[in-house]
């Protein structure tokens, strides 16, 4: 199976990493496969102003990314996930977050959804990796949930059939539960289903 290519060029990206050898190495990945805005932060306050100065397409988000006021023993990069996807008044509220992280346990990607991540990707990362990420997000849109308790992309990949064939939210209709065509796709699988993908440069 091959990725679709998509054409970055044009993007704001932005790339937060606290390291400025893996900004780098983002950088030039990103930089291969077309695009030609790449926008680097080091920390929590340049990353908040980049996204406060203007529009930007896709944030590329390390998870030990340091955050003042983080809970003890969370991660920075979630606190500043929730950070961006809570403030109303923020025109980037709903961009589009890749979270890279050293630790893909399910359990770790779960908390990362539930703090309104799109994807999280395995650091360190090949450029196909990255690659397959992006085609991801740019082919799969998720729309946004907003509740009292959560604002970020629809957590449900894949629906199976509500309880009762009825769901909890008001968009949800009455469904059919059909037989079952295979199991939900694990967000740690996805580098294996896309590993033919081929970048290609615009």
């Amino acid at each position: 199976m091959t990725s679709p290519a998509i054409n970055l060029r044009d993007l704001v990206i932005l790339v937060a990493d606290p390291s400025s050898y893996l900004c780098m190495l983002v950088h030039g990945m990103l930089r291969g496969f077309g695009a030609n805005k790449v926008l680097e932060a080091k920390d929590s306050m340049g990353l908040l102003q980049s996204l406060s100065s203007g529009k930007a397409d896709i944030l590329l988000l390390d998870a030990h990314m340091p955050a003042p006021g983080a809970p003890s023993g969370e991660n920075g990069g979630l606190a500043l996930t929730r950070a961006i996807r809570r403030n109303a008044d923020n025109e980037n509220r709903t961009i589009p977050i890749l979270l890279m992280a050293s630790d893909t346990r399910e359990a770790t990607v779960k908390t990362a959804r539930d703090a309104g991540v799109n994807m999280v990707i395995a650091k360190p990362m090949s450029p196909a990796a990255l690659y397959d990420r992006l085609t991801w997000i740019a082919f799969t849109p998720r729309k946004f949930i907003d509740t009292e308790t959560y604002f970020g992309p629809d957590r449900r990949f894949k629906i199976e059939g509500f309880p009762g064939g009825v769901g909890r939210r008001k968009g949800d209709k009455p469904i059919e539960i059909g037989a079952e065509s295979g199991p939900a796709l694990a967000q740690n699988d996805i580098d294996s289903l896309f590993s033919a993908a081929r970048t290609e440069q615009s």
